[in-house]
């Protein structure tokens, strides 16, 4: 943009007012000003600009003149070619202004600032709305306006209590707006006191921003600038350029590094948005921001990166999250499919490690997952592809598990002196529904025979059973158990405790002369309850029943 033609109406006036001299001035009276400064205003560009002098005489002190006026742009629309930038809108400035001379040079200063009412504002296709009234004020140290035939110099402030995009969700508290040009050479530089993004909850938290955007001739405007939140966890370099006869331009935003501690404010000190997924987190996060603008509107991206990334997403605990995610969007957050996330640990009821997920996030608010592959117990979890809604999950997620080792799964359910060998292979259906999450119905079968041992150095108490009594000959039994054919159940609550149940069918080659026998046995995370009161034992023939308590001996 150009900044002389930005503040046209107050140079008008001024070069109005050099033409005229401050003397001629005064006899020729403000409507003889005011036309010729509205002429000039529309010769610039401003078709349906209007300025009005309302009172003109000589300033206090003598040093020249003080004139009142009122300067209406008209439809900022017609401006629009002349500036270099897709406007619309209109801007009425008033006040009061000193003009003298200094050196050969007009000077024009505001007496005072100078109140501005913007209407119906639109840049780049970006509605800005001002809710309360702006003003345009002198710089500090020096005239707004100084002005010779060959040289025109201009150090404009211009201050908006708040400032509102709403079709991007931003808002902007005092707002301060320094403009400068000497020669060619033009400089502006801003600064937000709190820039806001209003949604609920925000992708990040309040910052407070500083911008410089420099300019030599008619090359692009080069900017540069920070952001950085009120706790000072948040700290982002700005960089980027307008090419006001292209009409577009571009601003990049790089966070360093964030590391947050397991104690610490967490996400929500960042955003509110990421701490409704993810509580307690930890881990390290950088990313960058990409805004871009043209005739058509403005344009958002972005890049998150995390490493080692954990923390609580409702019932689910996620450690080791590791990778870069685009973001197509970020207001409303969007990622693209295909996304990569490494996973150390996932744990939904039961602990997935190694986790590897490919996944999109839609403008919907849910989770697209197209792959997701996990290690589990010596063998591998994948997933059907699902959709998920983060914030309020609901659904069945199936998974395929495919070489489980049965010692290691055994390992899980924790029991003292159960060992097992062989592979298993079966679904696990994950429900995700009231805040929690359930492995409901899950089954896993053998592939081939394997062992079952039983053994424990201090069986619990309900296994102590008397020679010859069932409980006994199950213990006898498992010492040493040959499968044919294993089923495993799994059912349990995230978080909660987990049961298992266990259908065998082999034979101990040391009991009973390796009798088959068929076992069904019902396991819980507490397995000291096992084969209590109401639990189904086992089944076993009666021929060999007979046998194992005595019953088919005739008296003699």
């Amino acid at each position: 943009m150009r900044l002389g033609r930005a503040i046209a109406g107050t140079a008008a006036v001024a070069m109005t007012l050099g033409v005229v001299g401050l003397g001629g001035a005064i006899l020729a009276g403000p409507t003889l000003i005011g036309g010729v400064a509205t002429e000039l205003l529309r010769d610039s560009g401003f078709a349906g600009a209007e300025v009005t002098v309302t009172g003109l005489r000589i300033a206090d002190g003598w040093d020249g003149l003080r004139l009142e006026f009122t300067a209406g742009s008209g439809p900022l629309e017609a401006a629009a070619p002349t500036l270099d930038l897709p406007m619309a809108g209109r801007v009425t400035l008033s006040g009061a202004l000193r003009v003298g001379m200094d050196g050969g040079m007009l000077t024009v200063s505001p007496d005072g600032c100078l109140p501005a009412v913007v209407e119906k504002l639109t840049i780049s296709g970006q509605t800005l709305v001002l809710p309360q009234e702006a003003t345009v004020c002198a710089a500090p140290q020096g005239p707004l306006l100084r002005w010779s035939p060959s040289l025109m110099t201009i150090a404009a402030e211009v201050k908006a209590p708040r400032l509102d995009a709403p079709a991007s969700g931003l808002r902007a508290d005092q707002l301060a707006l320094r403009l400068g040009q000497d020669g060619n050479g033009r400089q502006a530089d801003a600064t937000v006191a709190k820039l806001t993004n209003t949604a609920k909850p925000a992708p990040v938290v309040p910052l407070a921003v500083t911008l410089r955007a420099v300019q030599e001739g008619e090359q692009p405007w080069s900017i540069a600038g920070t952001a950085k939140d009120a706790q000072g966890l948040l700290s982002v370099t700005l960089a980027g350029d307008y090419d006001q006869t292209a009409g577009t331009g571009r601003v990049e935003a790089v966070a360093k590094p964030v590391a947050l501690a397991p104690d610490g404010p967490g996400l929500a000190a960042l955003s509110p948005l990421a701490a409704s997924f993810l509580q307690k987190a930890s881990g390290t996060l950088s990313g960058k921001a990409t805004i871009a603008w043209d005739a058509k509107g403005m344009t958002t991206a972005g890049q998150a990166a995390v490493r080692g990334l954990a923390g609580v997403a409702g019932p689910v605990t996620v450690a080791g999250v590791t990778g870069t995610v685009a973001l197509a969007s970020l207001s409303p957050p969007v990622i693209p499919a295909g996304q990569r996330l490494s996973i150390g640990l996932l744990d939904v009821g039961v602990p997935l490690t190694d986790g590897t997920l490919l996944f999109g996030y839609g403008r919907d608010g849910r989770l697209d997952v197209g792959r997701a592959e996990w290690r589990w117990a010596g063998g591998t979890l994948r997933a059907d592809p699902f959709k998920l809604a983060p914030a309020a999950p609901k659904g069945t997620v199936t998974l395929h598990a495919d070489g489980i080792d049965a010692a290691k799964l055994l390992d899980l359910i924790a029991v003292d002196g159960l060992e097992a060998s062989g592979k298993l292979a079966g679904t696990l259906p994950v429900v995700f529904a009231d805040d929690t999450v359930t492995l409901n119905g899950g089954v896993l079968e053998s592939a081939a025979p394997g062992t079952l041992r039983y053994d424990p150095a201090n069986p619990p108490a309900a296994l102590k059973g008397v020679e010859g009594s069932p409980t006994a000959m199950l213990m006898g039994a498992l010492t040493d158990f040959r499968y044919d054919s294993l089923r495993i159940t799994i059912d349990g609550q995230a978080g909660g405790e987990l049961s298992a149940g266990l259908s065998l069918r082999g034979a101990n080659p040391s009991f009973y002369d390796g009798y088959p026998v068929a076992l069904n046995l019902k396991l819980s995370g507490a397995l000291d309850r096992i084969l209590r009161q109401n639990l189904d034992v086992y089944r076993l023939p009666d021929t060999l029943r007979d046998r194992m308590t005595g019953s088919d001996q005739k008296d003699p």
